[in-house]
């Protein structure tokens, strides 16, 4: 990352912030250009699990090229130029995570199943029940991670004057993904 004040480390927060978001972007090499492809997932331990259909763009490139990118993402608060009175060009408090990886076919039934009910349990209540063979007609997959880095973008590079009239001004326009962003620069600025 090229920025190094924005760099955020703490894996558990990480592995929390990736099983809460509702999906991702998978990258995948392509001869003529990549192919970027949302999905939902979860993250265990190092690996993100994804499932889709054993056919398509996506499948078939997986086949061919394992090396693959994901990131997802959270926006906050959208900072206007007006907040500094025009000395700034407008940006986006946010938080996100890039992985890169090497993608591997599961085809073990019992671990498919497993998988399977990892994303389920992240998108639906405790009362899913998983009936056997529901796997079976279904392609999963797991990245395992290579590299990973997470990015919390909230003013971090400003002066403490700047960050008092942010603050000011997210408060006032007061919604909750400001309030949020508030959060994260006093946490930020310990």
């Amino acid at each position: 990352m090229r920025r190094d004040e924005f760099v955020f480390e703490d894996r558990a927060y990480i592995e929390k912030f990736l099983n809460s978001i509702e999906f991702g972007v998978l990258a995948i090499p392509d001869e003529l250009r990549a192919y970027a492809v949302p999905i939902s997932f979860c993250f265990h331990q190092d690996e993100l699990y994804f499932h889709g259909a054993k056919s398509g763009r996506k499948y078939e490139l997986l086949k061919k090229q394992p090396k693959v990118s994901f990131s997802a993402s959270k926006p906050y608060s959208y900072i206007p130029s007006s907040f500094l009175n025009g000395t700034m060009i407008p940006t986006q408090f946010f938080f996100s995570v890039f992985i890169e990886g090497k993608f591997e076919v599961v085809t073990q039934s019992q671990k498919k199943k497993q998988m399977l009910e990892a994303l389920v349990r992240k998108y639906e209540d405790e009362s899913f029940i998983f009936k056997d063979g529901q796997e079976k007609g279904v392609f999963t997959g797991i990245i395992r991670v290579e590299t990973l880095s997470a990015k919390a973008k909230f003013g971090q590079n400003y002066n403490d004057e700047k960050i008092a009239i942010l603050i000011k001004e997210l408060e006032n326009r007061g919604n909750e993904l400001d309030l949020q962003s508030i959060e994260w620069i006093k946490k930020l600025r310990l």
